[in-house]
C-alpha cells in the first residue's frame, strides 16, 4: 500500500537502481511506477529488456499497430503522439476495443536536451489533494470519448463512443482509480475529444479544466526527464500519464502494454 501522497516523495521511492531490479515488481505495486535505472555504461542490460521486463506482468495488448511501438517524431504526421506537441495526461485504453491495460512499458531510445519528459500523476495524491467538492461531483458524471484517428486503435464499433466514469473502484487492486482522458480543444492535432455527458460546452470545460489543474499540482504530478536506457513502467489502474512538448528536438521511447 502507497505510504505517501506527495508525488515528489512518490517518484523518489520509485526509483530502481541497478542491482535492485529484482524489486521492481515490488515498487511498481506500492508506487503505481518504477524507474529502472541503467548501468553506468547505459547498455541494454537483460535485466532492462523491454520484452523481459513486461512478460512479467502479462500479455502484450495488440492494438491496429501491433504491440510494440516507437515513439518519436515522424514529418507529416497529423497524429498528436508522432509529433513534438505535448500529450495532455490520460489512462490509456479508453478507444480500444481490445483487453483493458493494465501496465504500460517504455524505454528511452533517445532523450532530447530539453522538454520532452513523461507526465506521471498519481491516483492516490490525486484524491488525497483534490477538493471535497470536485470529487462529489465526479462521482456523479461520465465523460464520452471521440477518437480523432479511427483505424489506429482497435475501435469500437461507428457510434459506440466510450462514455467512462471517471472515478471507478478497480475490482482486482481494491483501490479507487481516476479513469480520464485530457485533451486540448484548440490543438488540431488533439487524438480525441472529451465532454462531460448532460452538462453544456462551457461547464464541460470547466469541469475537465478543474481535473487538470489538480492533476498538475506538485504534489499529484511527477516530470519524468528521460536519460537513456532507463525503462519506466507504470501501473494504469493507479497513474495517469502524459508529454511534454520537445519542440524541434529528437525523441525516441519504445512502448510495450500488458493485459
Amino acid at each position: 500500500m502507497i505510504k505517501s501522497f506527495d508525488m515528489q516523495d512518490i517518484a523518489r521511492r520509485a526509483a530502481c537502481p541497478p542491482g535492485q531490479h529484482h524489486r521492481f515488481r515490488e515498487k511498481l505495486d506500492e508506487h503505481g511506477f518504477v524507474v529502472l535505472e541503467p548501468g553506468a555504461d547505459g547498455g541494454v542490460a537483460p535485466d532492462l529488456d523491454l520484452d523481459a521486463v513486461m512478460s512479467q506482468l502479462g500479455e502484450p495488448v495488440s492494438y491496429g499497430f501491433g504491440t510494440k511501438l516507437d515513439l518519436q517524431p515522424h514529418q507529416g504526421s497529423e497524429n498528436l503522439q508522432f509529433s513534438t506537441h505535448a500529450m495532455p495526461l490520460h489512462t490509456d485504453g479508453l478507444f480500444n476495443a481490445g483487453p483493458a491495460v493494465r501496465y504500460i512499458g517504455m524505454r528511452c531510445v533517445a532523450a532530447p536536451r530539453a522538454g520532452g519528459q513523461t507526465l506521471i500523476a498519481s491516483n492516490a495524491a490525486f484524491f488525497a489533494h483534490a477538493p471535497a467538492d470536485l470529487l462529489d461531483v465526479l462521482r456523479g458524471v461520465t465523460i464520452e470519448y471521440r477518437n480523432r484517428i479511427p483505424g489506429y486503435y482497435r475501435d469500437r464499433p461507428e457510434g459506440g463512443h466510450p462514455q467512462v466514469a471517471p472515478v471507478q473502484d478497480d475490482p482486482v487492486t481494491g483501490r479507487t482509480r481516476l479513469v480520464i482522458g485530457l485533451t486540448d480543444p484548440d490543438d488540431p492535432m488533439r487524438t480525441h475529444d472529451a465532454t462531460v455527458v448532460g452538462l453544456g460546452a462551457k461547464e464541460s470545460t470547466a469541469l475537465l479544466g478543474r481535473i487538470k489543474a489538480v492533476l498538475h499540482q506538485p504534489h499529484v504530478l511527477y516530470a519524468h526527464t528521460w536519460q537513456p536506457g532507463q525503462v519506466i513502467v507504470q501501473d494504469n489502474r493507479q497513474v495517469v500519464h502524459g508529454r511534454a512538448a520537445f519542440p524541434g528536438q529528437p525523441r525516441k521511447l519504445v512502448r510495450l502494454s500488458v493485459a
